[in-house]
């Protein structure tokens, strides 16, 4: 029997796409004009404005606890406006933008912020003990006033955002596609870019967009699989306030009065990125069945076997479905997946030709820098970094549609669709090759999440293939 599962919930209720416009702008720009008419008479009077909310100077020197309370009251009013249209524009009940369950799981929130707080904390821990001046002690009796805010604050903005992005933006992007991952990377794109700000240049910024798409992705991930947001909320509760109230960095909350304040030259960006895969990893250490949510299309696929075909990879004939060997050449044509080390060793491969292609480009780079067009040293290797980024994809991208690149065809073993083992389409090959990005987590280790990924799967798939639909076998 097909269980329920999360993005279904969008067919309950109303989904015209002005729906999702009015709902939209309402949400998030209703609450603006609001406090901007609340704010009218403290311009007129701006000497009261400055004595109250600013030190003598600049805007700058804005206090940032007042600009945590404003956070707090717009978020608070946006969740309150997203409530009121989900129920009398999309005609919904809020509940169905959470779970399939009809009601909320506050213990597995609570478990959720549990789990990523205690990562976050032994991430800092080591990062201490290797690095003890990476931060200061700032402690002050601000600090509980701070906690208490936090707690409040990020409980409601927190929630909030996982249930308008991982929550009413998959579900009602789920109506226009039937593969679960085009609303998942669409979503968190979104969610990412809307974080651009929260930098203090444009370098910080760009970094910390790139550290929420994967943020949003896992969270995202563990959403569809588990039909449910309250791990998801947990985990971002718990990200907000840790990031606020044990340690912050530079940026727009660089003022506040943390328990810790890392330095300028501090990496914690780099300790989170390692940690996403250590989150899926105890949140589905015992259910590894369950991210087959993304390679399916609103139904399980794997229970359709005798109307499927399947091609030979020896000789290339197609076969009925329900047959074991080909009536051409008399091979087994069930499919033989490749092992996780044969692919592995076969990526390895690739990278080492791609490098070599990269040192070609350099070189490039370097002799246009050579020739003195005025052109910056520091624009010439960002230019270089985009084309290597460019080519490792549609190496990928366009070899796995021949089925095999070279380090496939050294370790003879090549990528087909799951159900036919027929070469898959461009579609399958760009979502395939675009996941690459979440496959190769932890990027001081590339590739740790796509092994974990192909060791647990039966099918010996990495993420990447679950949500394409295909798969590597032995040629």
């Amino acid at each position: 029997m097909h269980q329920k599962e999360f993005l279904d919930n969008v067919h309950c209720g109303k989904n015209n796409w002005w729906r999702y416009v009015i709902t939209s702008l309402t949400s998030w720009g209703g609450p603006l004009i609001l406090i901007i008419m609340a704010l009218i008479p403290l311009f007129i009077f701006p000497n009261n404005f400055k004595r109250v909310i600013m030190a003598p100077g600049s805007f700058e020197n804005l206090n940032t606890m007042f600009f945590l309370l404003f956070l707090g009251i717009y978020y608070t009013l946006s969740f309150i406006f997203f409530c009121f249209c989900t129920r009398f524009i999309h005609h919904k009940k809020l509940i169905l933008l959470v779970n399939t369950f009809n009601k909320v799981k506050w213990l597995k929130i609570l478990k959720g912020a549990g789990l990523w707080f205690g990562l976050l904390g032994l991430a800092l821990l080591i990062e201490l003990i290797i690095n003890p001046n990476m931060v200061k002690f700032s402690l002050n009796p601000s600090f509980f006033v701070l906690t208490f805010l936090s707690l409040v604050i990020y409980s409601i903005q927190a929630s909030f955002e996982e249930i308008f992005f991982r929550g009413y933006l998959m579900q009602g992007l789920g109506i226009i596609t039937q593969k679960p991952v085009v609303p998942l990377l669409i979503t968190s794109t979104l969610f990412a870019l809307g974080h651009f700000f929260n930098g203090s240049d444009v370098i910080s910024g760009l970094g910390i967009v790139f550290n929420m798409f994967m943020f949003g992705l896992t969270l995202g991930i563990i959403t569809l699989a588990e039909n449910g947001l309250e791990t998801a909320m947990g985990v971002h509760i718990a990200n907000n306030i840790f990031v606020t109230i044990v340690i912050n960095n530079t940026g727009v909350f660089e003022n506040l009065p943390s328990l810790l304040t890392a330095g300028t030259d501090s990496s914690l960006i780099i300790p989170s990125l390692i940690l996403m895969p250590l989150l899926l990893f105890f949140v589905f250490r015992k259910n590894w069945d369950k991210l087959k949510i993304l390679s399916k299309k609103r139904y399980d696929s794997s229970e359709i076997t005798e109307s499927n075909q399947l091609l030979c990879l020896n000789c290339e004939t197609i076969n009925h479905g329900f047959a074991n060997f080909c009536m051409e050449c008399g091979r087994n044509i069930k499919a033989k997946y490749a092992s996780t080390g044969s692919k592995t060793l076969a990526f390895l491969i690739d990278l080492i030709f791609l490098l070599f292609i990269f040192g070609i480009i350099l070189l490039l780079i370097i002799s246009v820098n050579l020739i003195n067009l005025g052109i910056s040293v520091e624009l010439l290797a960002v230019v270089w970094i985009l084309l290597d980024i460019l080519v490792f994809f549609l190496y990928f991208m366009f070899l796995d549609m021949k089925g095999q690149t070279i380090g496939k065809i050294f370790m003879k073993i090549r990528v087909v669709n799951e159900l036919d083992h027929k070469p898959i389409t461009y579609q399958q090959s760009f979502i395939r090759s675009i996941l690459l990005i979440l496959d190769l987590i932890p990027y001081p280790l590339p590739g740790g999440l796509a092994i974990i990924f192909s060791a647990k799967s039966p099918k010996k798939q990495r993420i990447g293939d679950m949500a394409a639909g295909t798969v590597v076998v032995e040629k």
